[in-house]
């Protein structure tokens, strides 16, 4: 595909920053780390072009990217500039907006596309092998791969995603918990299928609709199909200990028949096409982290950033932005941090800070969201649907580019005037509260 590390190399070669993971977060860490004129490399296991599980859907923060709107031939679907979300009623929240407020892209060229931009900027790729382990020491990172070769860094850069080694060194060291807890991973399936030009324009139309369906036969999470160029991408997301409850209580039941479930609703409302047949083996899976990112993301030259943050989306699992902006928060972080050698736990805080102060209200307050739509999706869908200002509201929320402040002010605007009874501040992280109720 692009320029791979391929090359005999002497059993320890070293770079100014290792990164452990060529997804979106790695790469785009390893894009900008490369055009500051480091010495980077960057390590998956996998060989690239390859697929990951995924809606494929990005906010309209990815603006922010020069490298990413400037090539969006390179993998740009579709734009969206309509969304219905339903509810467990089905009564839709259906907004058109004038711009677009979703881009969908397929994972497997957006990837890849990453992975040849870092590499076009001088970074080494190295692929098809893991990171089995890695020694921090006093003046430098060792890092092991799983064919016996070994490199060494001034600092390395996890962004392995949910189960990422760097992660777990950081929790071990600051006794955090090892894993995340089931509450806090979704757990999302999906498949693509080509349904041709005419289906998706007669369907979708030029808008393109993405669509949901908050809590679909009473779960909490959500299913969704969204529009590509002509391929739709279906699937369903659902925190892990609802199915694994489900999988307990109800003989035969299993997340793949959900989902299957979920097309035939999809077809009965005409949203797929009633003659294509979904195979199990088309679908894939993945599990993500949507508990609002780790207490701390660094130790001493470590890094994590993108999933192995936990940085998602708590109210829809939207993780690409996050993926894309911590790894260049990470590069721009250690630019100032090379300036003077300093790797510690306390310098690279930097980072940390960073990150936090620009969205991790975002991420909290999502999880507000979350919440809410969980304990009365019905009621906030019919409240949502009153106006066209609610609509636009409620669905920049939902799909991640709706900015902390705002929908704290909502939030409290909805409890002065009386539409929500409590005070639902008390759903922030680690507050035990009343379940918020809608007022009659």
């Amino acid at each position: 595909m692009c320029n791979s590390f391929q090359e005999a190399r002497p059993s320890l070669k070293h770079y100014d920053v290792v990164v452990a993971g060529a997804g979106p977060s790695g790469a785009t860490a390893a894009y900008y780390l490369a055009k500051q004129g480091k010495k980077v490399a960057f390590i998956d296991r996998a060989k690239f072009p390859r697929e990951k599980a995924c809606g494929g859907g990005l906010c309209v923060h990815i603006e922010e990217f020069d490298h990413i709107i400037n090539n969006w031939d390179d993998f740009l679907e579709s734009k969206c500039q309509r969304g219905i979300v339903y509810g467990p009623e089905f009564l839709p929240v259906d907004y058109v907006s004038e711009k677009p407020f979703f881009y969908n892209i397929r994972r497997l060229q957006f990837d890849n596309k990453l992975v040849e931009y870092a590499v076009s900027e001088g970074a080494t790729l190295i692929e098809g092998v893991a990171v089995k382990d890695f020694d921090v020491l006093d003046e430098k990172v060792v890092v092991k791969l799983r064919n016996g070769e070994e490199l060494s860094g001034e600092v390395i850069i996890g962004a392995g995603g949910s189960y990422d080694l760097v992660s777990k060194r950081i929790r071990e060291i600051e006794n955090m918990p090892m894993n995340w807890k089931d509450e806090d991973i979704a757990m999302a399936l999906y498949f693509e299928v080509d349904v041709g030009r005419e289906f998706m324009d007669e369907v979708y139309g030029e808008e393109r609709i993405s669509m949901a369906h908050i809590k679909y036969d009473g779960l909490d999470g959500y299913g969704w199909s969204f529009s590509k160029d002509t391929v739709l991408n279906v699937g369903i997301g659902c925190p892990r200990n609802i199915i694994k409850k489900l999988k307990k209580e109800k003989k035969g039941w299993s997340e793949r028949k959900y989902l299957l479930d979920y097309v035939e609703t999809l077809k009965e409302q005409g949203w797929f096409p009633k003659d294509i047949e979904v195979d199990r083996k088309m679908i894939s899976g993945a599990n993500i982290p949507v508990g609002m990112g780790m207490s701390c993301t660094v130790g001493d030259r470590m890094m994590v950033v993108g999933d192995a943050g936990g940085f998602v989306s708590p109210l829809s699992g939207e993780g690409l932005y996050y993926a894309l902006d911590s790894g260049r928060l990470a590069a721009e972080s250690l630019d100032v941090l090379f300036k003077g050698s300093k790797f510690q736990k306390q310098d690279l805080m930097h980072y940390h800070r960073a990150w936090s102060s620009k969205w991790g209200d975002d991420l909290e307050w999502l999880k507000v969201g979350w919440h809410l739509l969980m304990v009365m999706p019905n009621s906030l869908i019919k409240y949502a649907a009153l106006d066209e200002e609610t609509k636009e509201f409620f669905t920049h929320m939902f799909v991640g580019s709706m900015p902390a402040a705002k929908i704290k002010n909502k939030v409290l605007a909805l409890i002065a005037k009386g539409v929500l009874k409590h005070d639902v501040l008390s759903l922030m992280t680690g507050k035990k509260g009343i379940v918020p109720e809608l007022a009659n």
